[in-house]
């Protein structure tokens, strides 16, 4: 005897249903499952690109105070 498939509410109210309807259950909450897991890539994707700007413009300052000061000629003049 083949057991039948229900589908329970969150106010507890059962309905019976088939096959195709629980497949799409499952579809429907792994699709929202996978929207949840996208969004959290898409903010580690963009908190990585800040963080490597950041690193990126901590780099080009460097250089950029780097080249101001002029070693050689303070080392010649002492």
């Amino acid at each position: 005897m083949a057991k039948s498939m229900k589908f329970k509410e969150e106010d507890g109210t059962e309905y019976k249903i088939s096959f195709s309807e629980k497949v799409q259950m499952k579809v429907l909450n792994e699709l929202r499952r996978n929207t949840v897991w996208q969004k959290k890539g898409f903010y580690a994707k963009m908190a990585l690109f800040i963080l490597l700007l950041l690193i990126f413009l901590t780099f080009i300052y460097v250089l950029y105070r780097l080249d101001v000061v002029d070693f050689f000629t303070t080392i010649l003049y002492r």
